[in-house]
C-alpha cells in the first residue's frame, strides 16, 4: 500500500508545490537509481491552479472535466481512476491524475454539499493505492474542503514552514484542523515533519525562527530548504530541480546545484522515515 503524503500549510507562497513536485520527482529517481524503476510515484494536485501538474507533466497536465480529477470528487460513482493516469514528462516511473482548472474550482465549490464529502478523494484514489510506492498530494492554500479531503486520504502529512514570523505563527489554524480530522476521520494520520523553506540566511529573523521551530517541534523538523533561483527558473521551465540541474551520473541524486542537494537529502529522509530506506 502506497505511501501517501500531503503538502500542505493553509498559507501560501510557502513552497507547497515546490515541495510536492520535487519530493515526487526526486523519490522517482531515488528508486529507480536503486534499482526500483518498477516502483512508481504518484503526484495528486488537488490545488485548482494546478501549478504542480505543469511543472510535472507539461502539455500532459489537462483534461476534459469528466476525465479530471475533479470528477473523481464531485460524481457518484466516480469514473475509473485507472484510465485517467498519465505518465510525466520527465521521469518514466511518475504519474499524474491530470486537471482541469475550472472544473477543480467548481468542485471546491460543489463539495460542501455532497454526502461523504470529506472522504472523496481517499475513496477515488483506493483503487490504485497498490500500484504506487507513493502518493504525493499538493493542496491549496486554504483551509476547507479540498484540503480535508487531501488530508484524509494521506497516511502522513508534511508541513512546509516559510521561515518569517508569520509563518510560525500560521501553523495554529492547520494544527487545529490537522487534530479534528485525526479525531474523527483518520486517527492513523501523521505528521510527517516540518520543512522550513525560503530560507535567507542573510535575514537576522531566519535563525531565530528555526531555533523556534526547533524547541517547538524538536526532531520533527527536517534540514532547511533555501532560497534559490534555480528553483524558480526550474518551476518557469515546467520542471523539477532534479531535471533543471542535473546529476552529474545519470539517476544519481548527486549535483553542484544548492536546491538540487536539498531537496535530495529531504528525499533520503523521507524514505528513511517511511521505512523504505535505499
Amino acid at each position: 500500500m502506497a505511501v501517501t503524503i500531503s503538502i500542505a500549510n493553509e498559507k501560501g507562497g510557502v513552497g507547497k508545490t515546490t515541495t510536492a513536485v520535487n519530493l515526487a520527482a526526486g523519490l522517482a529517481m531515488r528508486l529507480r537509481a536503486d534499482g526500483r524503476g518498477d516502483r512508481r510515484i504518484l503526484l495528486v494536485d488537488i490545488d485548482p491552479q494546478g501549478h504542480a501538474l505543469l511543472s510535472t507533466a507539461y502539455g500532459r497536465h489537462t483534461a476534459e472535466a469528466g476525465e479530471s480529477l475533479a470528477a473523481l470528487l464531485t460524481e457518484t460513482p466516480p469514473p475509473s481512476v485507472q484510465r485517467m493516469i498519465r505518465q510525466s514528462v520527465h521521469h518514466p516511473n511518475l504519474y499524474i491524475i491530470p486537471g482541469n482548472r475550472a472544473a477543480m474550482s467548481r468542485a471546491a465549490r460543489l463539495l460542501p454539499s455532497l454526502i461523504a464529502n470529506e472522504s472523496r478523494l481517499q475513496r477515488a484514489l483506493a483503487p490504485v493505492q497498490p500500484l504506487f510506492e507513493y502518493i504525493i498530494i499538493d493542496t491549496p492554500p486554504n483551509i476547507g474542503d479540498l484540503l480535508v479531503n487531501a488530508l484524509v486520504a494521506a497516511t502522513h502529512v508534511l508541513i512546509p514552514v516559510e521561515t518569517s514570523y508569520l509563518g510560525v505563527s500560521g501553523l495554529r489554524e492547520l494544527q487545529q484542523t490537522i487534530q479534528s480530522v485525526c479525531f474523527h476521520l483518520r486517527p492513523d494520520l501523521q505528521i510527517l515533519g516540518y520543512l522550513p523553506t525560503l530560507c535567507d540566511e542573510q535575514r537576522s529573523e531566519t535563525h531565530e525562527i528555526l531555533a523556534e521551530l526547533q524547541n517547538r517541534y524538536g526532531g520533527q523538523v527536517f534540514d532547511p530548504i533555501h532560497k534559490a533561483t534555480d528553483l524558480a527558473y526550474a518551476h518557469s521551465s515546467h520542471m523539477d530541480v532534479f531535471t533543471y540541474r542535473p546529476a552529474r551520473q545519470r539517476d544519481q541524486l548527486a549535483s553542484s546545484s544548492r536546491a538540487t542537494q536539498e531537496y535530495a537529502a529531504l528525499v533520503e529522509t523521507i524514505l528513511q522515515i517511511t521505512g523504505q530506506p535505499a
